[in-house]
């Protein structure tokens, strides 16, 4: 600090005050730090004028309870100071789009901040808002769940299936529909039965904010009844493209789209 002049040292506590305030809440303070005609550049989140300022940060504290850790503070020039802050704060309200999590959050900023007649009149700031998306998107829990099922299913680990599913599961196929899991468990085990399957994942990627869309391939072999058919030991493969939906981690519909004509062609099911 003794290196530095007095309009430096003014400036670099004239921060102190923002983040102290900003930190409490006191939205009465920060007008006296940051003058009415601020301006702020916010990548998304340009910003005009005090009120608007203030709106904003209303906002940043209803969604997010947000709260500012200084990790550098320094003087640049006469004017302007730089920050790096790390933000922490818990998703209470819907934010970029996503519905709340309750989860806590962390992320960093890095400001420049400058000043005129003892007051903020400007801000540049760079956000790590793809960190924060990542942290309260369901996608990776989502993707991770579905993942699960995939890799139960193909292991034959079907009492594994309850702790992925929810009680209102709902299965949306052209072929069957079924109204609980333990339907659906039992059709799969009539594949296993007379298919001998095993599946290969071709793609998995998140439909936000609540939906999950697979690819698979199957590959087995008619050992047993199936579709009325005698076995004909034939290998025979199809594909199906499934859409899953959940709520709080657990898949409660599905809608798949599976290549059902084909397979029965393969087992000799007379078509039309």
């Amino acid at each position: 600090m003794s290196d530095l002049d007095q309009s430096q040292q003014e400036n670099l506590a004239l921060y102190r005050r923002f983040l102290d305030a900003f930190n409490s809440g006191d939205l009465a303070e920060i007008p006296r730090v940051i003058a009415a005609d601020f301006t702020d550049h916010h990548p998304g989140f340009d910003i005009t004028g005090i009120d608007s300022y203030l709106e904003a940060l209303r906002g940043a504290y209803s969604s997010l309870d947000l709260k500012g850790e200084l990790d550098e503070l320094s003087a640049l020039g006469e004017d302007r100071v730089l920050t790096r802050v790390k933000l922490t704060g818990t998703h209470l309200a819907p934010l970029l789009g996503l519905p709340a999590t309750g989860r806590k959050v962390e992320w960093s900023t890095t400001e420049i901040w400058r000043v005129q007649d003892g007051l903020f009149v400007e801000r540049w700031a760079q956000d790590d808002m793809l960190g924060l998306r990542e942290q309260i998107s369901s996608d990776a829990l989502n993707l991770a769940v579905v993942q699960q099922v995939s890799d139960a299913v193909n292991q034959r680990r079907l009492d594994d299936l309850d702790d992925l599913f929810g009680p209102t599961f709902h299965d949306n196929n052209p072929a069957w529909s079924c109204e609980s899991l333990e339907e659906l468990k039992g059709i799969i085990q009539g594949a296993y039965d007379g298919l001998d399957f095993s599946v290969g994942l071709d793609a998995l990627y998140p439909a936000s904010p609540d939906k999950v869309i697979m690819h698979i391939t199957f590959h087995g072999k008619h050992i047993a009844p199936f579709f009325g058919q005698e076995p004909t030991g034939k290998e025979v493969s199809w594909t199906s493209l499934e859409v899953y939906r959940l709520e709080d981690g657990k898949v409660v519909e599905r809608w798949v789209q599976a290549d059902t004509a084909g397979l029965m062609r393969q087992v000799g099911v007379p078509l039309p």
